[in-house]
This record gives C-alpha cells, structure tokens and sequence, in this order.
C-alpha cells in the first residue's frame, strides 16, 4: 500500500469503527442503528445491511453472518404478511401502506406497531446485495438451503412492488417513486437472480434501468424522485454500489456535479436540498458515498479528501454521529427538532460503516 493512502492515525480510526460496529451488534445478529438516539433503538434493513457489509470488507466475516442469519429468521417471522400483499397486489386490491412489510424490526426481530413509515423497499433490496456480497466474499458457491425460502420471499417481493410509490430511504414521501430506492432495489434483484438462479429476477431489474432512463432522468441529470427535481445525496448510489448505471455514464456524471455544488456544507454532504431534519447538516453516510464513487472512478485524492472529512468528526468517546453542523446551517429547524427529540444521534451504527468501506477501499485501490 502506497504510504500516502491510508496514514497510521486513520487505520486506527478504522478499527474503532470496526470495534462500534461490533459494539452496536446483538448477540442474535442484529445491529442497532443507534445506541444513544431513542428513536433508532432498532435494526433497519438498509442501516444493518450496509453494516455487514463493512464488517465483511473488514474481515469480520462472522458476525456479518449472523446479521444475514437474523435477517432470515426476521424475514421468516412476517412470511404471510408478505405473501398475503404479494397476493393482494396480484389481484389489482389496494393496500394499506400502514400495513405493509416494515422497514425496521424490534431487535429481537419482532415487527413494531407505530406510526413510522413501514411501505419502504429499499432495505430489502439493500439486504439481497448485501447477501450477495457475503457470499462472494467468503466463498459460498450456492445458497445454504436455510436462506432460500426468505431470500425467494424477498425477491418476490421486491419483483412486484418494483415501481410503486413507496417512502423513500429518509422515510419520506410516500407517495412518490424514488430513483435511489430503485438502485436499491435493483442491487438486490439481480443479486437474487444470481442467488437463486433465476433470470425472472434479472429481467425485472432491467425494468428499472427502462424506468431511470425514462421518468427518472431529466434534463441530463437523475432527479429525486417522481415529484422532485432537486438532486439527492442517495443517488451516488446508482452506480456505486448498485451498478444501475455506469461510472462514465453522462447523467450520472452530471448528478455527481449537482451533489456537489448543490449538497456540499464546511465539506460534508447533505441529504437534498429542501431538508430541514435537525438543520440539514453534512452526514457521514453520503460523505463516504461520494468518497466510494471517486475510489471507483479512480480519482484518490478526492476520496482521501472525502474520508478525512469523515476522520475529523470522530468524538474523543470514538463516535461518530448523524450528521454535523444543522445547527449553523438552519439553527431554526436545529432547535424544532431539538426540542422534539433531543439532539440527533452522536452515534450512528451507518457512518461507521461508511468509513470502513470507504476506508477499505482507498487502502485497495492504493496498492
């Protein structure tokens, strides 16, 4: 490894992360979103699954596997719920989004009855690909006969509910189709086509490539969503690690110049452009997303620049939180927020990973 890539100081840092990580982990697998922020004392799918795959790129092979494994009993547990919308979708009935699958489970793997957006399909994709790495990582040729039934469950899923409106990776907007959870969720079928054997999965994945082309790339760049044409940090995930589209692609090239003039605040990355969530301050989360799409489009220097972005926002305690500077950007929102419910978490299970990946994969790339 060049000497340059990764400095002494930040592969400590690394393995701090590594060490919350496992920290934020419960003995049955699951990963807490966040351990200091009531609100998140649960185990997202997205949230945990980009989780486990930073702890796979950091070689901690088996406690990723022990999130797959909750993932599958979680799964396993709301079987009939999710045959049943399949069903009812099939038959042309509306549904209730209330009553839909749910984004996040209690930690123990149980569903939670609340007011919290549950129709959100992009951590079920999140979770396919995640699998999918997993497996390649650590060499599994084929799909243990344990994880067939939900990962057919899951796919299945994701197949029929595709292209409806649903919320989207913030838990907002119900009511629109979102062009991030379609990388998503693209990530994850084709990753079931792979794992399961089967090209039904694949064709549906190219439905979407058909529907980013269409409705959800405009004047030269890919929008928001079905009813926003603002840009959104969650979008650097077309193509890294989702692959929707190409590295070189124009639009996204184009997209990536929108984030950055548009979302950068004191170096980080916002989430879009109308956010007020505690203030819109700068999140880890996209920061090393956009630090990732620059390893992969070979430009080191500005990832570098990007992950030691990240690096400065560690806590003397070794957290890392949400998201940094709300309170300068929009102090009115900061405080509303504030005085909802309490400051935003100062340990987000996500941001770490985000730095192990990121991190991981500057090393990579510099030998």
């Amino acid at each position: 490894m060049a000497d340059d890539v990764l400095p002494r100081d930040t592969i400590a840092t690394v393995e701090n992360s590594v060490r919350s990580i496992l920290r934020h982990q419960e003995e049955n697998g699951a990963i807490v979103a966040s351990p200091d922020f009531e609100q998140y004392h649960f185990c997202w799918l997205r949230d945990g699954s980009f989780c486990a795959y930073a702890l796979d790129v950091a070689g901690q092979y088996e406690a990723s596997a022990r999130y797959h494994s909750w993932v599958v009993k979680a799964v396993s547990g709301i079987a009939s719920l999710i045959d049943d919308v399949i069903a009812t979708h099939e038959r042309g009935e509306l549904l209730d989004p209330a009553f839909m699958p749910p984004a996040r489970f209690a930690l123990d793997g149980s569903t939670v009855i609340d007011d919290w957006p549950n129709f959100q399909i992009d951590g079920y994709g999140t979770w396919l690909w995640s699998l999918g790495q997993h497996f390649a990582l650590t060499g599994v040729a084929s799909v243990p006969e344990e994880f067939l039934e939900s990962v057919t469950r899951v796919a299945r899923y994701l197949s029929a509910f595709v292209l409806s409106p649903c919320y989207d990776v913030w838990e907002e907007n119900g009511e629109d189709v979102h062009t991030s959870t379609l990388a998503c969720v693209y990530g994850g079928l084709v990753a079931a086509g792979r794992l399961l054997d089967n090209t039904h999965y694949e064709v549906v994945a190219e439905s979407i490539r058909t529907r980013l082309r269409g409705a959800a790339a405009r004047g030269g760049y890919f929008i928001k969503s079905s009813a926003s044409e603002e840009v959104d940090g969650s979008l650097l995930w077309l193509s890294t690690p989702f692959r929707v589209v190409e590295l070189k692609d124009r639009e996204f090239a184009r997209t990536v110049a929108l984030i950055e003039e548009q979302l950068k605040f004191e170096g980080g990355v916002r989430r879009y452009g109308a956010d007020v969530y505690f203030g819109s301050g700068s999140w880890p989360v996209l920061t090393g997303s956009l630090g990732w799409y620059y390893v992969a489009s070979g430009d080191l220097g500005r990832a570098i620049q990007y992950r030691d972005w990240i690096a400065t926002h560690f806590d003397t305690e070794g957290r890392l939180g949400e998201q940094f500077g709300g309170e300068r950007r929009d102090p009115q929102h900061y405080q509303e927020w504030v005085a909802r419910w309490g400051p935003p978490a100062r340990d987000l299970t996500w941001s770490h990973a985000m730095y192990v990946i990121l991190s991981q994969a500057i090393e990579e790339a510099g030998h």
